[in-house]
């Protein structure tokens, strides 16, 4: 994608097979803005109203699971505390009208069980401070963006972790004490003719490969998540836990201390994956494999590759053109 002034100029590589007559021709399609993209922007918006109403009417909805470990005891003793603290946090994130809130105390030591009910949600906390360890589940019908809440209870909770013990790092990275997976529940595709699945990103693959995949990550953070005028764009980053990573080598990775890992960064680093409307379209760590794919043959086949045009730029999904 080449920029010029206020134009912007897509270059597409035609192929005879796709287009008779055009082989090795260059179709430029100008892109600029005009009165009309406005009242293209306005029709879009009102669009995307009427889908999030189809799914308001839909008996479906998010579910969002956060286990910790290694919280301050003291914390997870006080009930009162946790109350005020989850109810604050879900007025922050709009959800204000608390129906009803119970908790049980199972005895003076031994921690604390609690429900609380909402218009069309719930939620429920479960606190062992004997074990440093709370769980928290939240529903809520629609559709609706989940991480936020997340990362607002993750940072509550990382105000009550207990201290490193640095004899033990591996065991105490703040990333590893705290896991979390959204699913989605109810009913969607197929229960109404209204609801087109092309349009609902979180039906794609990044639910099932990111959002719902609680245990396979050491590291999973959303680092992008934006719609722009063309597409929803989610990027995450993620270390998952296999082939001996762990935390504490990733980090170690990260510097110049002439360790193994150090020395060998690309063995241990985080990957980093682009989704578009809901599905994956690259990751770091099979960025070489697939470049190399697109690169070796050409420059192979070529008698002599001196000069090289490289054609195209970012990723763009469901793209279509036109040979004239």
């Amino acid at each position: 994608s080449r920029v010029f002034g206020e134009n912007r100029i897509h270059t597409v590589l035609v192929d005879q097979s796709e287009c008779i007559g055009a082989q090795n021709e260059y179709v430029e399609d100008d892109c600029s803005d005009d009165d009309s993209s406005d009242d293209d922007q306005e029709i879009e918006e009102e669009k995307e109203e009427e889908e999030l109403s189809v799914v308001d009417s839909l008996p479906a909805g998010f579910y969002l699971m956060i286990d910790a470990r290694k919280v301050n005891e003291s914390f997870l003793n006080s009930h009162d505390r946790l109350q005020t603290i989850i109810t604050d946090l879900l007025k922050t994130h709009g959800f204000e009208s608390l129906l009803s809130y119970h908790c049980h105390l199972r005895d003076p030591t031994s921690g604390v069980s609690c429900f609380g009910l909402l218009p069309h949600s719930h939620f429920s906390l479960h606190a062992f401070p004997q074990d440093s360890v709370l769980f928290f589940d939240f529903f809520s019908k629609g559709e609706l963006d989940l991480y936020p809440l997340y990362e607002d209870i993750k940072d509550m909770l990382y105000g009550n972790l207990d201290q490193v013990d640095e004899k033990k790092p591996e065991i105490n990275f703040p990333d590893v004490k705290v896991l979390w997976a959204q699913f989605m529940r109810g009913f969607r595709e197929g229960f109404s003719d209204d609801y087109d699945v092309s349009k609902h990103p979180i039906d794609g693959e990044l639910t099932n490969d990111i959002y719902a995949a609680k245990n396979d990550f050491i590291i999973k953070n959303r680092l992008v998540s934006l719609k722009t005028k063309f597409q929803q764009v989610d990027i995450f980053k993620t270390l998952p836990d296999f082939h001996g990573i762990t935390h504490k080598t990733h980090v170690k990775s990260l510097s110049n201390d002439g360790s193994y890992e150090s020395r060998n960064k690309e063995l241990f680093m985080a990957n980093k994956e682009v989704y578009l409307d809901g599905d994956v379209q690259s990751s770091s760590y099979g960025e070489v494999q697939y470049h190399e794919a697109l690169v070796h043959p050409a420059m192979i086949t070529h008698p002599n590759p001196n000069r090289v045009a490289i054609i195209g730029g970012g990723e763009v999904k469901n793209t279509s053109f036109k040979c004239t």
